[in-house]
């Protein structure tokens, strides 16, 4: 079994830490996981524009790497092309985002979204309506960093445990992580918290290895 998890933007600091987080779901001898980046795109995915931009890029790597994939997740919290992409194959195609809710459902009545802007914001509340979830969602609060930042930032964790104690008062009882970039964080702000975190890229290689599998029976 392969799948082929891609960082739309072209940040190999998200790359690495989406690497390093889906790493204990790796079985040597029958699963690979396997982590890219696309090149020549925005560093981090923060407007309509950018997500409009990878698009295309997206598409023709899924289809290219089709024939020997087994299922795709796209590693950016926009869900970005993951329509688009599901159109170029047969293989399933999942999305952090959508993932990462699905799973926040499991754990609680209702969660929070830690977002990395106020700028971005309206996207992740757009995409949270799509999916029919916003009357669990107690709302989204940014670290207000560039996206570009997030995983490397100093200032990530601390803001990232405030803006998780503001959903938990809200009245959170999951936090969901809304950027690839925030994954090496998930442990420390769980504990923090005494919440359940989660890592949407987990999340969404897991629903993708249970269905992979499904369909292997």
């Amino acid at each position: 079994m392969r799948i082929l998890l891609i960082n739309p933007n072209s940040n190999r600091d998200f790359t690495e830490a989406m690497d390093r987080s889906v790493a204990p779901l790796r079985a040597p001898d029958t699963r690979r996981i396997d982590c890219v980046s696309l090149e020549g795109t925005p560093r981090g995915i923060e407007t309509q524009r950018d997500i409009d931009s990878v698009i295309e890029p997206l598409c023709r790597l899924v289809e290219q790497e089709a024939a020997a994939t087994d299922a795709f997740v796209i590693g950016c919290f926009a869900d970005t092309g993951l329509y688009s992409a599901r159109e170029v194959t047969t293989k399933p195609v999942l999305g952090i985002c959508e993932a990462g809710l699905a799973t926040a459902l499991n754990l609680g009545e209702r969660f929070g979204v830690i977002s990395t802007d106020a700028a971005t914001v309206n996207a992740d509340l757009r995409l949270v309506r799509t999916y029919g979830l916003l009357e669990r969602c107690v709302g989204f609060e940014p670290v207000n960093l560039p996206v570009a930042e997030v995983a490397t930032s100093n200032e990530t964790p601390e803001r990232l445990r405030s803006a998780g104690a503001k959903l938990k008062a809200n009245g959170a009882e999951a936090i969901v992580l809304g950027c690839a970039g925030m994954t090496s964080h998930r442990a420390l702000l769980r504990e923090k918290l005494g919440l359940p975190v989660i890592d949407p890229c987990i999340s969404a290689v897991a629903m993708a290895i249970g269905i992979v599998a499904l369909g292997q029976e």
